[in-house]
């Protein structure tokens, strides 16, 4: 029997009318907050954590995945911003190239983001959690928070769900999928030294080990582990568990989080006893959260779909540029499906894509954008979403700027505003 308690009605304090409330300070929001202010905005970005950076920090993913198409610079602005400053302030080995990765460092990440945003005029309010919307008809009306100081309510013109897992989305009613039952697998990411065969990596004798392990059912993972060298001789990062589940259930979330751990315990434990020059293995430290790939995926004007990524299509209202291929883990076995774009090949992100069915008011970026499953293994990684939260902060900028919603917003005039912020499209 389910049981319930009833909460005495009160009133919400509104704290803040900002033009642009961002939700979320991931990737994608930090993009969106910095194109809103840089367009003009008042903007004001809530964030759950104590710092910026979402995947990239409290994710541990060091490896930013795609800024090129392996000829070409293709993705400019914020993500350009970014890159450019942490490589001046030590946080990459070098800028983007023609590899398939921008290598980072999550704690100075963390700094260079929330300069970045300050000196744009962004708000920040860290620790927060999105709660609850209220709405007038189809427009959202309030965004409900929590923190410390209780529950408060923020009135924005416009919002952006840059949450991930699309929390507004779905605290204000707007539709959206999830694929219940088969959502790819989470990660948790870690970092770990005393490895003698730094940097090359695995040898094909270890290899071999892992393969063997892995069909015996003796290897403490699912998967085999992605081991990438660090800069400091002896430690690397290890891209190692996967644990399925559903991180917009609280107790799915729970339990995989203490899964995870295990599974970076065992996997360190197995080394040490079975792979050469990994004797004197050691956790240096494991992600503060464990790492999303799939949740809620918006309902939107427009889905992207498969073709549009494999073909390359191109979109009259494309605000993003991206070439990264469709890669979906399978969250029952090692194998999944990674499908590569040709070198030279990229598709555009339709602005439609953003945009809700119904709601008003709203806008998405980042992982939780209208995508089907195989284009979400192509759009979920971190430059794309990038590019995506910058043109969804200044389409937000845009809406508040003339009193439009963002379904009225000419995405001619988007584009040309995203070029001069640096957005390559």
């Amino acid at each position: 029997m389910l049981h319930t308690v009833s909460e005495p009605s009160r009133s919400i304090p509104v704290i803040a009318h900002p033009d642009v409330l961002v939700a979320g300070g991931g990737p994608a929001g930090a993009a969106a907050a910095w194109g809103a202010a840089r367009a003009g905005a008042s903007v004001l970005l809530v964030e759950r954590h104590g710092f910026l950076g979402g995947m990239l920090t409290a994710g541990g993913v060091r490896n930013v995945r795609q800024y090129t198409d392996h000829r070409r610079l293709i993705i400019g602005g914020f993500a350009q911003a970014y890159a450019n400053r942490l490589c001046a302030a030590g946080g990459s080995p070098r800028p983007p190239g023609d590899g398939p990765f921008f290598r980072q460092d999550p704690e100075i990440s963390k700094f260079v983001l929330q300069s970045l945003l300050e000196e744009a005029g962004v708000r920040l309010l860290l620790h927060t959690l999105v709660v609850g919307a209220t709405l007038a008809g189809e427009q959202l009306h309030a965004v409900l928070i929590e923190n410390k100081s209780g529950r408060q309510a923020i009135q924005p013109r416009i919002a952006v769900d840059a949450t991930g897992d699309g929390d507004l989305i779905a605290r204000s009613g707007a539709a959206f999928e999830k694929a219940d039952g088969c959502l790819q697998p989470m990660t948790l990411t870690f970092t770990a030294g005393g490895i003698a065969f730094w940097p090359n990596g695995f040898n094909s004798d270890a290899r071999r080990r892992i393969e063997k392990a892995l069909q015996m059912g003796t290897f403490p993972c699912p998967k085999r582990p992605g081991l990438f060298a660090l800069e400091r001789p002896g430690e690397y990062y290890f891209n190692a568990t996967r644990v399925a589940g559903d991180a917009t259930d609280a107790a799915s979330l729970t339990r995989a989080e203490l899964e995870a751990r295990r599974q970076v315990m065992g996997l360190l434990e197995w080394l040490r006893r079975n792979i050469p020059g990994c004797e004197n293995v050691f956790l240096i430290q494991s992600a503060p959260h464990i790492g999303l790939r799939e949740t809620r995926r918006l309902k939107g004007l427009y889905t992207l779909c498969r073709e549009d990524v494999l073909e390359g299509r191109e979109f009259e209202d494309g605000i993003a540029r991206n070439a990264y291929g469709i890669d979906i883990h399978n969250p029952d076995g090692p194998d999944g499906i990674m499908i590569h774009l040709e070198a030279g090949r990229s598709y555009t992100i339709p602005y439609r894509c953003l945009v809700p069915e119904k709601r008003d008011g709203l806008l998405a970026a980042g992982r939780c954008i209208s995508a089907s499953r195989d284009a979400l293994g192509s759009t979920r990684v971190m430059a794309p979403c990038m590019a995506i939260g910058q043109a969804a902060g200044v389409a937000a900028a845009s809406c508040a700027r003339q009193n439009l919603q963002p379904r009225q917003i000419d995405a001619a005039a988007l584009r040309r505003l995203l070029i001069e912020q640096g957005a390559i499209l």
